[in-house]
Parts: structure tokens; sequence; C-alpha cells
């Protein structure tokens, strides 16, 4: 395999060309503006998971920024590393911060996360080509909030309402990723942008349950009708 192979996956991208496609590439600026607004939020002195998670978001933006200029399977195996780091990392401090688990048992939650979301990937493999353009490597991700979300609901009904915000987020964002192929030649500039942007919210969201817990990072709580 040669990692400096091409890759043409998204509607915007008309040529190998590093500026092919610069809605998709300039989007991944939401990424680096919410990692800005919860490190400054959180000061030098935050408490160093949130600090963490926060330069995640940020790699999540430069990984894919590099995807969607340099358009190669290296660059793509950025992108996803990313992106996976992050949710693995999420994962386990959510358990300790927002379910109350010591370390250990919070990392074999993400053990069994893991274990989980590779069989349902091998599974899918097995199946014909699904009509998702590509975007099944997400659903256990997006399994996984609801289930945080519902399991958070009784111990912090705050973070679990922006978890919940987080979820509905997270189901516009496929429908947009999984939309771009199939709208293209209606709409040439494609719908990934709306992959990213909704994504960046999604992750603001996220940070925001977790801020819930932490007593000097206060954000505003969804109003509970």
């Amino acid at each position: 395999m040669n990692w400096s192979d091409s890759l043409d996956l998204y509607c915007e991208r008309t040529d190998p060309s590093l500026w092919s496609e610069p809605l998709n590439a300039l989007s991944n600026l939401g990424f680096l503006l919410v990692a800005g607004l919860m490190l400054r939020r959180l000061g030098p002195g935050g408490p160093w998971d949130l600090r963490l998670l926060a330069l995640l978001v940020g790699l999540v933006g430069l990984g894919s920024l590099a995807f969607h200029t340099l358009a190669t399977r290296g660059s793509a195996v950025l992108d996803v590393g990313f992106i996976a780091l992050f949710i693995l990392v999420y994962y386990q401090r959510l358990q300790v911060r927002l379910l109350g688990l010591r370390e250990g048992r919070a990392w074999a939650g993400v053990g069994v996360f893991l274990v989980l979301a590779l069989g349902f990937g091998l599974a899918v493999r097995q199946l014909p080509p699904l009509p998702l353009n590509g975007s099944e490597i997400y659903l256990p991700p997006l399994a996984l909030l609801v289930y945080c979300a519902v399991r958070s609901h009784h111990r912090r009904p705050a973070s679990a309402r922006w978890l919940g915000l987080a979820g509905l987020g997270f189901v516009f964002s496929l429908g947009c990723r999984m939309a771009d192929q199939a709208l293209c030649p209606i709409w040439p500039l494609g719908t990934h942008v709306g992959w990213h942007l909704g994504n960046a919210l999604v992750l603001y969201t996220c940070l925001s349950a977790l801020f819930s817990s932490h007593s000097k990072t206060q954000w505003f709580t969804p109003v509970n009708h």
C-alpha cells in the first residue's frame, strides 16, 4: 500500500491538487475555534484531562485539514486516528467524571467499547455495501453517545442534557456525510462541510457535558422544561 496515493472521496474534490476542497478544508476551523474557546475557559490552571480533551479537539481539526488538503491514504489515517483517540479518551474521562467509576474500570469500559466497535465493523464488512457513503464506522460512536446520555441522566442530569444535544447534532452530521455523494449531481459543492461544522458543535456539547461537572468552569445549562 502506498500511503501517498491520492483519494477522491467527496463531492467537492475535482482533482488531486492541494486546494481542491476549500470548503471542506476551511470548515475545520470550527474544531480549532472550539478548542480555543475551551482552553480559554479553563485557563492555565484547569484540570489536565479537560485541557487534554480540548487539545484533542484541535488535533481532530488539524488531522481533518490535512486530509482535505493532501487527500492521501496517510492523511486519511491521521484524520480518522485523531477522531478515534478523542472518542476513547473522552469515554474514559466521562466514566470517571460523570459515572463515578475508578480509573481501571473506566479503561475496561473503553476496552469493551473497542471490542464491540471492531465486532460491528467486521460484521458490516460481511454485508453488501451499505448506502451510507462509508459512514457506518461512526454508528458505534453514535450508539455510545446515546448510552452515555442515558447512563448520566440520574447522576448528572445537566450533563445528560448536553449529551442529548450532542446526539441530535451527531445525527445531523452523519446525515450530511452520508448525503455528500448522493447530492453531488445537484449540489457540486457537496454536504461534507456540514459534517465538519456539525461535529464541531457536537464536540463543544460533549466537552460542555464534562465541564458542567467541574465547578470552576460552569457553562450554560439547557433549560429542563
